[in-house]
């Protein structure tokens, strides 16, 4: 890697008790896939409500902004122009980018406006040094859209960063589903490190996000996936951050900082199997926050995924993690008892992971 100039002094957004830019629409609500579907759009405006009922100071942050719809052109930054004019017909006739993606009336506005919000909180964060918004279609491709997402927010929004004139930046997904989409459109990118930890894709949609896949081209080295075996929990998730993601940002020495990802790395999410608790999972959240201030590194912080009953309870600790604020938070007891010799396979398949892992990007990075 060439060599970087000294990191910038800590942007304002990160200072304490600072209020903190947060994109939303009111028609989010629309962002919705059926009654029946695990993903509702009345989740943003209830989540907003809990906060706000619960923790009124907290809330009192988030200087909450409406966000504006993308236009073609900012989505042409990342989706073939066919594959955005067959969405829009397809919301015409309530079709289905994938079986589990259906385009009802209202959606694909929605999706526009949340890429607009990503893309308006990028360059907010860019311009005062943090802001956050619900976001994190990930599974959306440059001419493909599936498992819920219809257009990719976080790959625009670093697109758009891009074209401001950036030439560094970090994607960190931290979705328990690896970020198929955001890795197809920037694979061969070496201006943007897309770095992706999730459960094991043997065992998990989307079936892709293996340690081999590194990236081609001039972007070979630049994809980085981190599959972390079935109930992997706190402390293993803390290895990999402290081995892999931060030693691999320092070196990168990004220009921005775009962190993706939901509550369903959480025991309590019902379409996932890994196994962090709702400290661990703030935890992990402050560890990036905490990181980017110390290197004065933008931040932008998205949201959005999440499934079952504690998906708010989820989304108030990633809200905790990146504000670093104190609030009590409760999800119920693991049901799942692990025995001290599966945790000890657990752990020692992290390891051979890690190990392999590090030996792949070898011939790139210097840490390794």
């Amino acid at each position: 890697m060439p060599e970087r100039g000294p990191p910038r002094s800590a942007p304002p957004g990160h200072e304490a008790r600072m209020r903190v830019p947060f994109y939303f629409h009111h028609e989010f609500s629309s962002y919705d896939f059926g009654p029946s579907h695990p993903f509702q759009g009345s989740r943003f405006a209830r989540f907003l409500d809990e906060l706000g009922r619960r923790f009124p100071a907290v809330r009192e942050r988030l200087d909450i902004r409406e966000a504006e719809a993308a236009s073609d052109d900012t989505l042409a930054l990342v989706h073939d122009l066919s594959y955005i004019e067959r969405v829009v017909a397809l919301e015409k006739r309530r079709g289905y980018l994938s079986p589990d993606t259906q385009l009802l009336p209202g959606s694909v506005k929605a999706a526009r406006l949340i890429v607009g919000a990503s893309v308006a909180a990028a360059r907010e964060a860019a311009r005062s040094g943090f802001a956050m918004g619900f976001g994190g279609l990930h599974h959306a491709g440059r001419d493909f859209g599936e498992g819920f997402c219809i257009f990719n927010d976080v790959a625009a929004a670093a697109a758009v960063l891009l074209r401001d004139g950036m030439e560094r930046i970090v994607v960190l997904d931290t979705d328990a589903h690896q970020g198929n989409g955001t890795m197809d459109i920037f694979y061969g990118d070496p201006r943007v490190l897309f770095v992706s930890i999730h459960q094991d894709p043997h065992t998990l949609y989307p079936g892709v996000g293996f340690v081999s896949e590194t990236g081609s081209g001039a972007g070979e080295g630049f994809t980085v996936n981190i599959p972390m075996p079935m109930l992997a929990d706190g402390p293993l998730y803390e290895r990999a951050m402290t081995e892999i993601v931060h030693p691999l940002i320092d070196e990168f020495r990004p220009e921005a900082i775009i962190r993706n990802g939901g509550s369903d790395p959480l025991y309590t999410d019902t379409l996932t199997n890994l196994g962090l608790d709702i400290d661990q999972l703030s935890g992990l959240i402050r560890s990036v926050a905490e990181h980017a201030r110390r290197s004065g590194v933008p931040l932008v912080d998205l949201f959005l995924s999440g499934y079952g009953p504690y998906v708010s309870e989820g989304w108030l600790a990633i809200v905790r993690g990146a504000l670093g604020e104190t609030m009590r938070l409760e999800i119920p007891e693991r049901r799942r008892y692990v025995s001290p010799e599966q945790y000890a396979n657990i752990e020692q398949s992290t390891r051979i992971m890690l190990d392999e892992l590090k030996r792949r990007l070898a011939p790139r990075w210097k840490i390794f």
